[in-house]
């Protein structure tokens, strides 16, 4: 019987400690958060790749990514600048999905992690940018918050070259032995000056022993800027001893230095023409009558 009452009170006694427990712990816990010092601001701000590389004709993208913890429930906005070179164009935008809708700010939720945008940087190809590193900053901030992102952008050097005939035809006629003259504009389209351009001419095949020959004037370009056209006469002379009908003469062009993509060609059809007798007849019978008529005129005039 004395134990049944001792087993009854220690169950009462127990029960009504869990029971306090059980209220003074959210309490405790609301105490503890009270003394609790405040969160403050922090944004983390890195370039997934802050150095890139190319021609000054190419764009480059820059992927940010923002880390930033706060106190504030409901996050926080943040401003966001670039600073790039003069005449360079650069601006933040939403993703690389989206690189036309340009954005100022943007807004980090109280925990956000990974967040990011990316940073558009278009060089003024059109100014021929010397290579060499261009520093690229993405300055970040808010009331409490100033962080900068430094991204390099290297211009590489980026040679090429094109070539066409001033009329724009790329055939021309010619008499066996005898040389056809055109001309041909060959044009800088690098970035780079090009130090010389070097011109030569696959030929068709001799023909009993006789080959063509093509001829430049100037014979070598040299120091051509980009943008640059320089005018070229090509001479081009059949084989003396050339059937009649249609060849192909290719003209190519190499650079120093060394173009960045293949050297341009250019392919001229050329109608060959034999030389013909009735030249000389015509000459002749024009000769002919000429005199005929000076004859006529001293022998009648007389009379």
């Amino acid at each position: 019987m004395l134990y049944s009452k001792l087993a009854r009170f220690l169950s009462v006694t127990l029960c009504v400690f869990l029971l306090g427990a059980a209220v003074a712990a959210p309490v405790a816990v609301l105490a503890a958060d009270g003394d609790a010092e405040p969160i403050q601001d922090k944004l983390v701000a890195n370039a997934k790749f802050p150095a890139m590389t190319g021609s000054a004709d190419s764009t480059f993208k820059y992927e940010v990514q923002f880390t930033f913890t706060t106190d504030k429930p409901s996050g926080d906005d943040f401003d966001l600048t670039v600073g790039a070179p003069p005449n360079w164009i650069a601006y933040v935008a939403e993703s690389a999905y989206a690189l036309d809708s340009q954005i100022a700010s943007i807004h980090l939720e109280r925990f956000s992690v990974l967040e990011s945008v990316i940073v558009v940087v278009v060089p003024p190809f059109w100014l021929y940018p010397e290579p060499g590193d261009y520093p690229v900053e993405l300055r970040v901030t808010s009331a409490d918050v100033d962080e900068v992102v430094s991204l390099t952008t290297t211009i590489t050097p980026r040679y090429g070259m094109m070539a066409e005939t001033v009329s724009g035809r790329s055939s021309v006629k010619a008499k066996v032995g005898e040389p056809a003259v055109f001309d041909i504009n060959v044009v800088n389209s690098g970035m780079t000056t090009l130090d010389s351009v070097l011109l030569s001419a696959e030929m068709p095949a001799a023909s009993e022993g006789e080959e063509w020959n093509v001829t430049f004037s100037p014979a070598k370009l040299e120091n051509i800027a980009p943008g640059d056209e320089e005018e070229v006469e090509v001479s081009v002379t059949p084989s003396g001893k050339a059937v009649a009908g249609d060849y192909m003469v290719t003209l190519k062009f190499g650079g120093e230095p060394e173009l960045s993509s293949r050297p341009p060609e250019l392919d001229i059809r050329v109608s060959v023409e034999k030389k013909t007798a009735w030249g000389i007849i015509g000459a002749v019978i024009v000769v002919a009558a000429i005199g005929g008529l000076v004859w006529a005129f001293r022998e009648f005039g007389r009379k």
